[in-house]
């Protein structure tokens, strides 16, 4: 009886140290394999009816420290959120341009400025008005670039966005069938480590996207849901992710209202209700999300200020001067010598203009032709306007409104119109316009009567949903950046640039040739401060010169680039510490397995050598009866 609980001793650690060393050599194939978790071998006494019968081992366990490898996790969805928010920062960076290489726009605006001051200086020289038309012609094409960019990014972050969901469901996808697989082979005492190995890793990649929680059932399944608590996995059911890419974005699309979020089970019907994009704060995807709804729109915000308040002052002045084209005739299809940009929906709305307006007509030379017209000051409105200039045009042209509502005049070809507001000096000779542009009941002060029809504009901002331009306090602002344009006749004749206004004595007006002081007025615009608005996500409000703010925006992305670059080798850093603690853990050591496989294979020779003696006892036993 002792010899055959000897033999059966000896086969059962025969039979084990055969499975540890199968064991072992599956740990040294996948010794280079990162998703590999080391496996042991358990092994436990048989003990049958009281008495000990050799070994058994019928569990393979990984070798993993779950509270590392959640540590690790937590830290990756950081680490990729921080890494993919770096990303945008850096390519935004880019945009703006080096200081050093005078290459940015604040180079370009101090450019066009040096220009103007030449202009202002030698007026006399054509090649001046060339220069400077082409200077802020290049100014212009350089902040549309710029504000092209950032939508171009945005929509690479909606296009990524979309990859990172089809990514989400296929590791959705590996869990939940997993999950369906694993508690069959542990029912039928199979292996599942290499299967738990594969579901890690959908798991690793999961969180790489987005912060998740999860937890472990009694049946070995993963349910995984999202941090604020929707369920992504439970069981071997697997929760549908949907999102729809846009192929186009413009400044003025935002999300919700045109851009989509993460709808959860929505099928065929997503709305706010399944919409759980709010909750997914981290990962990849949260960065995605906050690099196209927040930090890029932040910069067209910038954008759209600076080129506001270039447009606005630029043309503040440039609407003083006298140097309107000549006339291009007065038939029905020509176009109009003086187009304004300001839309009246309703020319009968009251205005209120706040000193008289002086209105002359002037040859080539700049000599006043006829006698002198005046828009009195007082209550008025825009249709009164127009009668008012018809009237002292007289055959000379015409005056009338288009089909957007805006002022346009035609002059026959020998003359050309020049306005000369009688405004206080404290506001640059400028008269004071009362109007409620934006609707809201209550009047809003434009300064300079041609500045505020817009007849005499040196930069024009089309909106984003109309041909009708964005002037100061009306229409959307939104995205101007993008439109921001040299007007179309100073490029076709750079000698339409103003660089004087009227000079003389009322009713005696002229434009000298000499004259020069609109010019140098526009180049004093770039001397003055001006007051930037705060954005979210940006600069703090600022009072700056137009260059200057250029400044701040390349200062603040800088900064807030290079605290993304800091962050993420410190993050880097400590998902780096974590992982190398889980693979010291987790991972394959050559030296031991080699170790435990000499064990393994002397343990299994004792075993065959048992069996053998104890073979050859029995022989003996045999014999003797």
């Amino acid at each position: 009886m002792s010899l055959t609980i000897a033999m059966n001793n000896a086969l059962t650690g025969l039979k084990v140290n055969q499975n540890a060393l199968a064991v072992t050599s599956s740990n040294l194939a996948n010794i280079n394999n990162a998703n590999y978790s080391r496996k042991v071998l358990l092994q436990e006494t048989q003990v049958i009816a009281g008495v000990g019968a050799g070994v058994t081992a019928d569990t393979i366990r990984r070798n993993v420290n779950t509270l590392i490898q959640r540590d690790f996790r937590e830290e990756t969805t950081t680490l990729a959120s921080i890494q993919t928010e770096s990303n945008y920062l850096n390519r935004i960076q880019q945009m703006f341009g080096s200081v050093a290489n005078k290459n940015s726009v604040g180079d370009l605006i101090d450019k066009f400025n040096a220009s103007l001051e030449t202009l202002g200086s030698s007026p006399e020289i054509s090649a001046n008005y060339f220069t400077s038309v082409n200077n802020g012609t290049i100014l212009a094409q350089r902040i549309r670039d710029m504000a092209d960019t950032v939508q171009a990014e945005r929509m690479r972050a909606d296009a990524e966005i979309k990859q990172a969901v089809d990514d989400i469901e296929q590791q959705l996808v590996i869990i939940a069938e997993i999950n369906g697989t694993i508690p069959g082979q542990t029912a039928l005492g199979l292996p599942t480590g290499d299967l738990e190995d594969k579901r890690d890793q959908a798991i690793d990649k999961l969180a790489e996207y987005m912060d998740i929680q999860y937890f472990v059932t009694d049946k070995n399944q993963v349910n995984v849901l999202t941090k604020t608590g929707h369920t992504l996995i439970s069981g071997s059911f697997q929760a549908d992710l949907s999102f729809r890419q846009t192929t186009l974005i413009t400044a003025d699309e935002s999300y919700p209202a045109v851009l989509d979020g993460i709808h959860l089970n929505a099928g065929t019907t997503p709305s706010a209700a399944n919409d759980i994009t709010s909750s997914i704060t981290s990962g990849k995807l949260g960065a995605l999300f906050k690099a196209r709804d927040t930090i890029l729109p932040s910069m067209t915000n910038q954008l759209d200020q600076m080129s506001a308040a270039l447009r606005d002052q630029v043309n503040r002045a440039h609407n003083r001067g006298a140097n309107t084209p000549m006339g291009l005739g007065t038939g029905a299809l020509d176009p109009a010598t003086m187009l304004g940009s300001r839309s009246f929906p309703n020319t009968a709305q009251a205005m209120t203009i706040g000193s008289d307006v002086n209105m002359v007509l002037l040859d080539s030379t700049g000599a006043m032709v006829g006698g002198m017209g005046t828009i009195t000051a007082g209550a008025t409105t825009p249709a009164a306007v127009q009668t008012a200039i018809n009237t002292f045009l007289g055959a000379n042209g015409t005056a009338g409104f288009d089909a957007d509502g805006r002022l346009e005049i035609k002059l026959n070809s020998n003359v050309r119109l020049a306005f000369k507001d009688t405004g206080a000096a404290t506001n640059a000779g400028d008269s004071v316009i009362q109007y409620d542009a934006d609707g809201d009941t209550v009047n809003e002060n434009y300064n300079g009567f041609s500045n505020f029809f817009g007849l005499n504009d040196f930069f024009v901002t089309p909106q984003l949903s109309t041909t009708v331009p964005a002037v100061a306090g009306q229409g959307s602002q939104t995205g101007i950046s993008s439109g921001l344009v040299v007007r179309q006749d100073m490029i076709d004749t750079p000698s339409n640039i103003s660089r004087g206004s009227l000079s003389g004595t009322p009713p005696n007006y002229a434009l000298g040739p000499g004259n020069n002081d609109v010019a140098l007025q526009l180049a004093s615009v770039f001397e003055q401060n001006y007051t930037f608005n705060g954005v979210s996500n940006g600069p703090d409000v600022t009072s700056t010169t137009i260059s200057g703010y250029a400044g701040v925006m390349l200062s603040y992305s800088a900064t807030v680039a290079q605290s993304a670059e800091n962050s993420l080798s410190f993050q880097s850093s400590l998902a780096g510490d974590l992982q190398i603690k889980m693979q010291n853990e987790s991972g394959v050591n050559m030296d031991e397995e080699l170790a435990n496989m000499v064990v393994f294979q002397n343990a299994y020779n004792a075993a065959a050598r048992v069996i053998q003696i104890t073979g050859e006892m029995l022989d003996t036993v045999i014999e003797l009866a």
